[in-house]
């Protein structure tokens, strides 16, 4: 076999390149897609911000992300749930939305599904007060046993899950900042603003309210 010349070594090592950018700029056209998409749900940056750092987490392939968040009765606090208990069930996320479109509670879905609440309370070692104290007290004393706890509450705690796992921090971390009156999303927020700087192009268009939670809450949210 004769050896490549230069030029086609040079056309080769181009047609990698291109092949490179070509991967390097298919994942941020995902994540654009979906986030144009949390642009039209009249939340606030904390929000928006909270729901796009919640995707990059989980991950799930671009259609899929983009056609849940849009079925979400309340996208804010169903999205980040709906992927938590997708990845412990192993269900999609699909199948547990068309539970919640049923009108079950968060606790009721994860009894259905067999879904432990460790997965709620994953490095969460001690009691970690209100609102989560009583929930965690009786899971501590009753591992194996259904959880009955609010959708908000459950809500609350899928969201320190999120942001815990996402930044590598304890979740008692998250809850003493929750305590000085930050919320989760503003402390994720905070930490990912620059990722997602049409945010504010998005405020001067008068796409969304500027100011946190002026979205109205909508479907059957938190209880």
């Amino acid at each position: 076999m004769r050896p490549r010349t230069f030029a086609a070594r040079r056309l080769t090592g181009a047609a990698g390149i291109v092949a490179t950018l070509a991967l390097a700029f298919a994942a941020p056209a995902g994540a654009s897609a979906f986030y144009d998409v949390t642009l039209d749900l009249g939340l606030g940056d904390d929000q928006r911000i909270f729901l796009n750092v919640t995707n990059d987490y989980f991950a799930p392939p671009p259609a899929v992300a983009t056609a849940l968040i849009r079925r979400c009765p309340s996208p804010a606090d169903d999205y980040p749930v709906l992927l938590l208990l997708a990845r412990a069930s192993k269900r999609s996320p699909d199948d547990i939305l068309r539970l919640r479109l049923d009108y079950l509670s968060w606790s009721d879905i994860m009894f259905r599904l067999n879904i432990s609440p460790a997965v709620l309370f994953a490095g969460i070692d001690r009691d970690p007060g209100p609102p989560y104290g009583k929930a965690w007290g009786y899971w501590k004393k009753h591992p194996r046993e259904r959880l009955v706890i609010r959708d908000r509450d459950l809500v609350g705690l899928a969201k320190l899950q999120v942001a815990a796992g996402r930044h590598r921090v304890s979740p008692h971390t998250l809850i003493a900042e929750r305590n000085k009156g930050v919320t989760i999303e503003h402390f994720v927020a905070e930490k990912n603003r620059g990722k997602y700087p049409r945010a504010k192009a998005a405020k001067k268009k008068g796409k969304g309210p500027s100011k946190e939670h002026g979205g109205k809450p909508h479907g059957h949210g938190a209880d």
